[in-house]
């Protein structure tokens, strides 16, 4: 029966003649993809995945896909089954995912099974740009009443975090209610930092990296505390309508004029999809399919909510088990009530990791997940644990492991809860090293030109040169100085001045002392500056700076580093594998990985025992998610154990990794 349905998809995607078997058409063919991957593709499939790419599309549908199902290959092998059968040339699927690297998954995938390029009608990309694209853009100016720019209506898209003193025309979006700190401080509030959650019905603020809700907000002591001294002159006001009435003008005024935040996109598509234009959308796209459902947030699911009402059918592909983004206002519960009648279909073997992985990810989480390939290279060695007083140790100890299993050239991974904690790794320096010489280091990492070695890179030059022109003290925008408006033109002025330190004969040199390296640079690092200044000008508030001589007696070798050569550190400048934050590594595939822990349960869903093994429903699905990257071999790097602790971690068939190395 398997090898019927195979066929028949065959039939339609590869082209398979009529009368011939899967195998017989594989045998002939010349130059397909299943050729270069030595079997037929689509007879390796599994019943339960070709029974979604042959599943009706007039039908609502939930795919439950547990890790390592290979969900993101089915949904290519149904985008491409429905895009070649598909006879209508005005209207089409919409293929949805979350990230550019998951839809390029997708669209390669159709590529590959039918030989499809050209997609249109329909659209294969992210939730964001389909909303933002086919919704809000075409249509919402006509619902905020924006009157456009040189007959231009495109929105503009304002970050959340954008400052004013980045951007001083926000000034003109300021709320009429002030922000009220704990210490009774006021600060303002403007229109960015202003959400609004559909499904909650209540407004937030995010402000400095915090966030409230408008309900809570209302009633701190403090607010309340400035809300009673008003209250004597306005009596009317400072009610919790009228801080709503004030938030709802603020936001309106910063839409009439085109700008919005990207969960104001959300909003703004649910209001035209209620409008006259709703239906025409609806008609465009009959069918919306889309990957890693668990991380829609409220908004995004009202969104599709209303497409839905409007008649088109949706097809959710995910795993409720891997939503992480609880800061981000993602709720599975709501997932699951919302596809309560959908038609369900299920995944739930994995072809990714070994069968000790496999076990263990089913114990977090008290689901049943089956192990469908023989990726048991290390059989009980594949959980690994080792111990750390500082985490670059933990780091160490999975080198000194994958030498001794003999796959340190394999694709490892080094996965962190916290951005904090992978900068530290990534910089993997002496602490007083990269404080005391931060251009020496910068110009190092530079040089291997991974993007998380080029972020570092970047953030190392700007806390260095910014000293020259006045201070900048956030590493967000790269230590960019007040005076200069544009991140964007500082981060180019970095760029450009690392590829010459590059390609200067004497500063790339690293076989050097601190001291030779400081002298070549007093003589050659301001002509250097200089060269790319008069770009950088444009965005500088302060014209008449004196920059003749920005290094010069400004730029020292380091107390006791003089006679230090640079190649010489006691640790090595970079890190040879790639770091990822967890959040990160979502939807990825690794042959090992080393997780490392928090060393405190302080660190919000980063601590081994507390949150992966013991924590809440969020918690545990950060370390389900953490634990199902690795293929092969998982090491879970931890702070020094306690004899209860290490019981508890072996409980979970963790071996020590210090016996592997005694081997």
């Amino acid at each position: 029966m398997n090898d019927t349905v195979a066929e028949s998809i065959a039939k339609i995607v590869c082209d398979k003649p009529e009368g011939i078997t899967c195998e017989e058409c594989f045998s002939k063919s010349s130059g397909k993809i299943c050729e270069n991957y030595g079997h037929c593709r689509i007879l390796e499939k599994t019943k339960s995945q070709l029974d979604y790419v042959v599943a009706p599309t007039d039908r609502n549908i939930f795919l439950k896909a547990c890790a390592g199902s290979g969900k993101t290959e089915v949904v290519g092998l149904k985008a491409a089954y429905e895009i070649k059968q598909w006879n209508n040339k005005h209207s089409g699927i919409a293929f949805l995912s979350f990230t550019n690297d998951a839809t390029n998954v997708i669209r390669e995938r159709v590529k590959e099974f039918s030989n499809i390029e050209k997609i249109y009608p329909h659209f294969i990309g992210t939730l964001s740009s389909f909303i933002h694209g086919y919704i809000v853009q075409p249509f919402a100016y006509n619902i905020i009443e924006y009157n456009g720019k040189n007959r231009d209506f495109s929105l503009s898209i304002i970050d959340e975090n954008t400052k004013v003193y980045q951007d001083h025309w926000l000034n003109h979006f300021k709320c009429k209610i002030p922000f009220i700190s704990i210490k009774g401080n006021r600060n303002d509030i403007f229109a960015n930092q202003i959400g609004y959650n559909i499904i909650k019905k209540d407004f937030y603020i995010k402000l400095n990296n915090s966030f409230y809700w408008l309900k809570d907000y209302y009633r701190k002591e403090t607010v309340q505390s400035h809300i009673n001294r008003k209250r004597s002159e306005y009596p009317e006001y400072w009610t919790e309508s009228y801080f709503r009435k004030c938030f709802v003008e603020c936001k309106k005024d910063f839409w009439k004029h085109g700008y919005v935040t990207f969960d104001d996109i959300n909003i703004l598509a649910s209001k035209v999809l209620m409008s006259e234009f709703g239906e025409c959308i609806a008609k465009r796209f009959p069918l919306i399919i889309i990957d890693e459902c668990q991380d829609l947030s409220d908004n995004e699911l009202h969104v599709i909510h209303i497409l839905k009402k409007l008649g088109c059918n949706i097809h959710f592909i995910g795993d409720l088990n891997q939503s992480i983004y609880e800061f981000k206002m993602v709720e599975p519960k709501n997932i699951e009530a919302f596809t309560s009648d959908f038609e369900q279909y299920t995944l739930d073997n994995n072809f990714r990791s070994c069968t000790e992985i496999v076990c263990l990810s089913n114990k977090l989480i008290n689901r049943r997940t089956e192990c469908r390939k023989s990726n048991d290279i290390f059989n009980d060695k594949s959980l690994i644990y080792v111990e750390y007083e500082k985490p670059i140790e933990a780091v160490e100890k999975y080198n000194r492991i994958l030498k001794k299993l003999k796959c340190e050239n394999w694709n490892n991974r080094i996965l962190v809860k916290q951005n904090s904690l992978r900068k530290i790794l990534v910089n993997n320096t002496n602490d007083e090293i990269s404080s005391q010489e931060p251009l020496i280091v910068a110009s190092q990492l530079w040089k291997e030109k991974t993007p998380n070695n080029m972020t570092l890179s970047l953030e190392l030059a700007g806390k260095q040169i910014s000293r020259w022109f006045g201070g900048g003290s956030s590493p967000k925008n790269y230590y960019r100085p007040d005076t200069i408006s544009s991140t964007f033109a500082w981060r180019i002025y970095l760029m450009n001045i690392l590829n010459e330190i590059g390609k200067d004969e004497k500063l790339s040199r690293l076989d050097v002392t601190y001291g030779e390296w400081h002298r070549q640079a007093r003589e050659r690092l301001n002509s250097i500056l200089l060269k790319y200044y008069r770009i950088l000008v444009y965005y500088d508030d302060i014209k008449d700076r004196n920059i003749d001589n920005l290094v010069n007696g400004n730029f020292r070798v380091s107390s006791g580093n003089s006679n230090k050569k640079i190649m010489n550190n006691e640790k090595p400048l970079s890190l040879n594998i790639p770091v990822l934050t967890i959040h990160g590594s979502k939807g990825c595939t690794f042959d090992t990985t080393l997780v490392i822990s928090s060393s405190t349960k302080a660190s919000d869903g980063g601590h081994w025992k507390e949150h992966w093994l013991m924590g809440n429903d969020e918690q545990k699905r950060i370390g389900y998610v953490a634990f199902t990257r690795a293929k092969y071999l998982l090491v879970l790097g931890l702070p020094v154990l306690s004899d209860k602790d290490r019981l508890i971690i072996e409980s979970y068939n963790f071996v020590q990794g210090e016996k592997i190395l005694d081997m």
